[in-house]
């Protein structure tokens, strides 16, 4: 089975100024290039493909430093760009447009009002994405997964990918709340919206990093999304390195990824682990 990681990182402390990694994350607050990814990946030969995500919000030079590394295990990459001036975007996307693997934009809403993305002139920015047929990464927390399913039935052209689950309150309860079940069901309603099961262990103790975790610790949360989005909008992502904050390794989230969806059929876990995050980003068009 060809797996893809629909979701890692890396970075490099001498060339882009983080607002994260930071000091309250040391264990990762240093540069990590593809080298170490490289290293990581092989340790799950399954893993043939991966999407490098972005950790700069408008910055074009962060994608491209990616872009031209020109490495074949990374399949796609997902750029920051400016979505709330569409001059500004339409010449990155210019510039960007140029790399056949360049495949999605990402916006980090933590530096924004819970409402930024639901703005006018941000839903401008994201369909002139949809225009370019290229893909939205979603990262959202709780309190902002209502605002999926208002993105996406004004945008219906535009694929969405919720990332990490929504990060679930996992430290507080390992059973999903009624809201964040019922926001994650108006988004599956919607056609254009996936979902990626990734970034799940370091929401379990997001402080210390400490407390210890096992498949039961995910299974009603990632059985849900499996539920409602089925095989085909679902698919999983290592969020390397920052899996490390826990002690955890890439190999055994891999494997954790594997148990979860073992309950599915072949052909729905071939999907899952892989054939989903192709489709989504268009991956066989540009390897």
């Amino acid at each position: 089975m060809s797996e893809v990681d629909a979701h890692f990182h890396i970075w490099n402390l001498e060339k882009f100024d983080y607002p994260w990694p930071n000091e309250d994350v040391k264990a990762i607050f240093k540069t990590i290039d593809s080298p170490e990814f490289l290293e990581a990946i092989a340790t799950c030969s399954d893993v043939r493909r991966a999407v490098f995500i972005q950790c700069l919000n408008d910055n074009v030079a962060e994608a491209r430093w990616v872009l031209e590394k020109n490495c074949e295990k990374i399949a796609g990459v997902v750029a920051g760009v400016n979505l709330t001036d569409v001059k500004k975007l339409r010449e990155q996307l210019e510039e960007l447009i140029q790399f056949p693997k360049f495949v999605g934009v990402r916006h980090i809403l933590d530096m924004e009002e819970t409402d930024w993305i639901t703005s006018d002139i941000v839903i401008q920015g994201l369909k002139i994405i949809s225009e370019y047929n290229l893909t939205f990464d979603f990262l959202s927390r709780p309190h902002h997964l209502k605002h999926v399913s208002t993105v996406a039935k004004q945008l219906p052209d535009l694929r969405i990918v919720i990332d990490h689950i929504a990060k679930p309150h996992l430290s507080q309860s390992t059973t999903p709340t009624e809201e964040w079940k019922q926001d994650m069901k108006a988004a599956a309603a919607l056609p254009n919206v996936y979902c990626k099961i990734s970034g799940l262990v370091t929401e379990v103790d997001p402080v210390n990093n400490s407390t210890r975790w096992d498949m039961s610790t995910f299974r009603e949360h990632v059985h849900f999304v499996l539920d409602v989005f089925g095989a085909d909008r679902c698919m999983v992502g290592s969020d390397w390195p920052v899996l490390r904050l826990t002690g955890a390794c890439y190999k055994s989230v891999n494997e954790l990824h594997k148990s979860l969806v073992g309950h599915l059929s072949q052909d729905e876990q071939s999907r899952v682990l892989g054939g989903t995050a192709e489709q989504f980003y268009q991956l066989k068009a540009v390897c």
